[in-house]
């Protein structure tokens, strides 16, 4: 079955590159234990201490590396259950399927009712075997058909290719944005800047409103921490020259969900493609405060819990937030002790007769300060 995929080159090169590595993998180990030779995989160490940061190429590992091998008993029974993820892999990509990760989870947990010593012990431990594989043989997730659940939209005058070859617009509704979309292609667009928003409300809000159709801008709703075929997909649009301006809410953990989209992230560092370094930070920023939200920043502030004042003293010491602005945003929460949320912009405008004429408002201001973007 393989060999009639391969020979009808039913895979992508990046596909059929992936199960030459991974059968590589598999074939070295399988030599060496039945010599009963001792085997070594080194992955890419990804923390702090062995990370890179540059404002344009964002993050990038340092080359160091981290050997696991089977001369360690507890090493080799990670090894072990490494094995079967890879044969999993290669199975799902000449099949030409996908697995998510809760796929892969089950067909572990599956696979080591056999072996009781190993035991998944949830799957955080699957999700980190992932990581681990991908940090091994330095290939995303993704081209390994392993993705994660769709996670996402976007909405604009859009037009996009997908991985499947299959041509689709974003300005006629909401599409989803799946872990495949590092793979997508821009064919063409009218819009004069993207906006990625946090928030869901102020995502549906700019789209029901024809807020980003009077502006002719186009959205992609983050939904929190955005996934990384989202962080692919903004970058994609950045590289066709498209003005990126991100709206979150005004928070210590916003800053750097702001950041992954502008800077990249520390835990993604042993990958490229996921970061746009020409995005701008639109807001909500410490100036608002005393400009947009002057009027009901009483009402619409809360206080920094433990938590987010730690999250807001941390951040001083990332490497992506080492520059004045960053600093003073973080220095400001210190200080403060106070937080808001996007949905303030909504009472700033004071009805929702009103709110349609001050988002315009606000991202007119912002695109032309931030981004020089006038809409």
């Amino acid at each position: 079955m393989a060999h009639d995929i391969l020979k009808e080159r039913r895979l992508t090169r990046d596909q059929e590159r992936s199960i030459k590595v991974l059968s590589a993998y598999c074939l070295g180990a399988v030599i060496r234990a039945e010599n009963a030779l001792p085997y070594t995989f080194k992955a890419l160490k990804v923390d702090r201490a062995s990370v890179e940061y540059d404002d344009v190429e964002g993050y990038s590992t340092s080359g160091d590396t981290l050997s696991m091998t089977t001369a360690n008993i507890d090493q080799a029974a990670s090894l072990a259950k490494l094995q079967f993820l890879i044969n999993h892999v290669i199975e799902t990509i000449v099949a030409n399927s996908v697995s998510t990760k809760r796929d892969c989870y089950y067909m572990l947990k599956n696979q080591f009712q056999k072996y009781p010593w190993m035991d998944l012990t949830g799957q955080g431990e699957s999700d980190r075997l992932i990581d681990t594989l991908e940090r091994i043989i330095r290939l995303n997730r993704e081209n390994l058909n392993v993705i994660a659940d769709p996670k996402g939209l976007i909405y604009g005058d859009i037009t996009i290719v997908d991985e499947e070859g299959t041509e689709f617009t974003c300005g006629e509704r909401e599409q989803s944005i799946t872990g495949f979309a590092g793979q997508w292609e821009i064919k063409k667009y009218g819009v004069k800047a993207v906006i990625p928003i946090e928030k869901t409300g102020v995502f549906m809000d700019l789209k029901k409103l024809k807020v980003a159709d009077e502006l002719n801008i186009g959205l992609v709703h983050l939904g929190g921490q955005p996934a990384r075929g989202c962080r692919a997909l903004i970058k994609l649009l950045s590289e066709k020259g498209i003005p990126i301006g991100v709206l979150t809410d005004f928070s210590p953990w916003s800053g750097m969900i702001a950041k992954s989209v502008m800077s990249g992230s520390i835990n993604a560092a042993h990958l490229s493609g996921l970061h746009a370094s020409k995005a701008a930070f639109l807001g909500i920023e410490s100036a608002d405060v005393d400009t947009w939200l002057k009027d009901v920043w009483k009402s619409v502030q809360e206080p920094l819990s433990k938590n987010d004042l730690l999250r807001a003293q941390n951040n001083l010491s990332l490497p992506y937030m080492q520059d004045d602005y960053w600093k003073g945003e973080n220095e400001w929460f210190v200080r403060h002790a106070r937080k808001t949320e996007l949905e303030a912009l909504g009472t700033a405008a004071g009805s929702p007769l009103k709110k349609k004429e001050f988002y315009k408002s606000y991202l007119r201001a912002k695109l032309r300060e931030k981004l020089k973007v006038r809409v």
